[in-house]
């Protein structure tokens, strides 16, 4: 699945918009996930593992509204290794039908990959709530999400090594409003990475944006562990390997998650 952005505001949509990434909305859902062995099953739930090939179902009631909100289901795979990246696939599920008649079906074609490194073992499926190992991603190779791992990894450790990752930030014409913005994201980032805060930020998505057949492009969702407060939650690290170069921090951009 392609997504292209094209620029802060873009960038922010797809944040809310991506089919699979409420995990973090969910904290403040009534989470529960439902295998082939689980008890209290809900039936739509049971019926869906029976005809599908997914490992389990997460089931979210919202918190309590004044007009009563339908649970949102998600359909997760099995994890699996690839060399030294584990992975398993989730897609949105939506109810259909009413009564004997209800069951559960997907309404996106795509599915989001979420990945983590391997240890000794791959990280089990993680828990409806509580820290999750696993980035997910979409259109992203095994081998690309070990470089973009790496690549971050460096880059937060130190102010010096986002400095050498990072080349081409073009955010805009010289003294425009964009290339000022851009310069005080980055620099706020370089404050965030000098104080020792990025180390840990979580690594919320990976996505390839539009490129070309010689330079392929992508987009990291980094946690702002700065900006919760004021709504201004990710920061958004554009990526660009060339067919024959190394893989460069190309800009940063700050959006709302």
């Amino acid at each position: 699945m392609r997504i292209p952005i094209v620029g802060t505001l873009l960038a922010g949509a797809l944040l809310l918009a991506t089919p699979g990434a409420p995990r973090a909305q969910a904290a403040a859902d009534t989470c529960q996930a439902y295998t082939r062995a689980s008890a209290g099953a809900p039936g739509v739930v049971l019926e869906w593992l029976k005809r599908s090939g997914d490992e389990r179902v997460m089931v979210c009631n919202p918190p309590a509204v004044p007009l009563e909100a339908p649970p949102s289901y998600r359909g997760e795979s099995a994890v699996s290794r690839h060399g030294e990246v584990c992975s398993y696939s989730s897609h949105g599920l939506a109810q259909v039908g009413s009564g004997a008649a209800a069951r559960l079906q997907r309404y996106d074609r795509g599915n989001a990959v979420r990945m983590a490194l391997a240890g000794a073992d791959c990280p089990p499926l993680p828990a409806p709530h509580g820290t999750d190992p696993y980035t997910e991603t979409y259109d992203v190779s095994s081998a690309a999400f070990a470089a973009i791992v790496e690549l971050w990894g460096t880059a937060a450790a130190s102010t010096a090594g986002f400095d050498r990752a990072s080349c081409c930030d073009s955010g805009g014409s010289p003294g425009s409003a964009a290339t000022a913005t851009a310069a005080a994201t980055r620099a706020r980032l370089s404050a965030a990475i000098a104080a020792g805060k990025m180390k840990t930020a979580a690594m919320i998505r990976i996505v390839r944006i539009s490129g070309t057949l010689l330079r392929h492009r992508y987009a990291l969702m980094v946690a702002d562990p700065e900006q919760r407060a004021t709504g201004s939650a990710l920061y958004v690290v554009y990526l660009s390997k060339s067919l024959t170069g190394p893989w460069r921090i190309t800009g940063v951009v700050a959006a709302v998650g």
